[in-house]
């Protein structure tokens, strides 16, 4: 998995370069980018056929991309960004739970970096693009801690980068040099983590973490 991981980085390296290699005589365009991300898949279970349902609720994505025009019809770049999902705490120990003392959990995180491809239709005042996405995510799964009367239920975090791709659409509206972007895609990435239990038993959870996210976005055009 560690070889996959640095032939991922090493492919964002490449595109990079070529990015740069284009950019004194194309448009390159910087943009930051935020919107919701809705898990989809086994993500988002809520119920308990599982011992670690994801529970997993819509949360915030936030992204910063670069991308250089190569052709009319083509453009490369690369795009880093935070998403956060909300472990739904209220469905794992209900606040009016009798046998509830205490309760506490974080949220699922994923911090990504992808380098990017498009095809769009030939940059004007608006224009239309599809991306496809590969690279790289750090994925942390929640910590969770209830205290019941009949003992704790706990869940530890761990940190875990795999391979992470994305797809998606969009437009843009070009004003001056300006540009207003509208995006809507899906990003997949499946870390398996190792969980640690009340007892201290350790065990492998592999989890797939995709999400639906939509974006609104502004960037500058050089």
């Amino acid at each position: 998995m560690r070889y996959l991981t640095s032939r991922l980085l090493i492919s964002l390296v490449l595109m990079a370069c070529l990015a740069a290699t284009a950019q004194a005589q194309r448009a390159r365009r910087f943009g930051l980018q935020v919107g919701m991300a809705a898990p989809i898949g086994d993500f988002k279970k809520d119920h308990f056929e599982d011992d670690y349902p994801p529970l997993a609720r819509r949360g915030a994505n936030v992204q910063g991309n670069y991308r250089v025009d190569i052709k009319p019809y083509l453009a490369v770049g690369a795009t880093a960004g935070f998403r956060f999902n909300r472990f739904d705490l209220d469905m794992f120990a209900a606040p009016d739970d009798e046998l509830v003392q205490h309760r506490k959990a974080s949220g699922w995180k994923t911090t990504y970096a992808l380098a990017d491809i498009y095809l769009q239709t030939p940059p004007g005042t608006v224009f239309g693009f599809v991306k496809g996405s590969l690279g790289a995510a750090l994925n942390k799964s929640p910590e969770v801690r209830v205290e019941t009367t009949f003992g704790p239920i706990r869940h530890s975090a761990d940190p875990v980068l795999v391979p992470a791709y994305g797809l998606s659409s969009g437009f843009a509206i070009q004003n001056g040099r300006f540009l207003l972007t509208v995006e809507i895609g899906v990003l997949r990435t499946r870390p398996s983590f190792e969980i640690t239990d009340a007892k201290g038993n350790r065990s492998t959870l592999k989890q797939p973490m995709h999400t639906v996210n939509s974006m609104l976005g502004i960037g500058y055009t050089l």
